[in-house]
């Protein structure tokens, strides 16, 4: 008897792990979170609590020329890769979830969720415009690109944007808003996972 319960609570576990992975293939709004979701393979993430951000790829990110937003755009990007561990961190701990930063874009590590972000737009948009026009005028966006590594394996890609059309905050304000609220829809995939 504790024999037949034994192997049917494991079977049931092991069914419920296999529940909770998405299955392979392409989302688009998935979960109203991400934009756009590409499960590639089958994946394992059960039992893994530890989350490695790999250097966020900063180059595709367009300076702006004007002389008020050139510094805040630049000094987001040089932060942003402890931005995105310390938002990552805040959201992702309650479950349990440590975040680590990854020495290397190359780094890997079988035991922990790795993910890559190609960051593609911190645009700070018009306050002025937001301000007295509204309507989505001089909105602010922000988008990444990324991936997620099972061991040396990339088996999620994904891209998120959001934008933030009616934000009349300091422009600094405007830019750590927007890498937290991307960074709080890669907490919920995360979990999701």
């Amino acid at each position: 008897m504790k024999k037949s319960f034994f192997f049917l609570a494991v079977t049931l576990l092991s069914s419920f792990s296999l529940m909770a992975q998405i299955p392979v293939g392409t989302y688009t709004e998935w979960k109203k979170c991400i934009d756009e979701l590409v499960v590639k393979s089958d994946y394992d993430f059960s039992g893994r609590k530890t989350v490695v951000i790999l250097p966020v790829e900063t180059s595709n990110v367009e300076i702006p020329k004007d002389k008020d937003l050139k510094p805040i755009v630049n000094n987001t990007l040089k932060t942003l890769t402890k931005q995105v561990a310390d938002e990552l961190q805040k959201k992702l701990s309650k479950a349990g979830y440590k975040v680590v930063v990854g020495e290397s874009a190359n780094y890997r590590d079988p035991e922990a969720i790795v993910i890559q972000l190609n960051w593609q737009e911190i645009n700070l948009g018009s306050r002025a415009l937001r301000t007295w026009v509204g309507f989505g005028a001089g909105s602010a966006s922000f988008s990444t690109e990324g991936v997620i590594y099972d061991g040396d394996k990339e088996v999620i890609t994904f891209t998120q944007r959001r934008i933030s059309a009616m934000d009349t905050r300091q422009y600094d304000k405007i830019a750590q808003k927007g890498v937290r609220e991307v960074c709080e829809d890669i907490s919920k995939l995360v979990l999701g996972l």
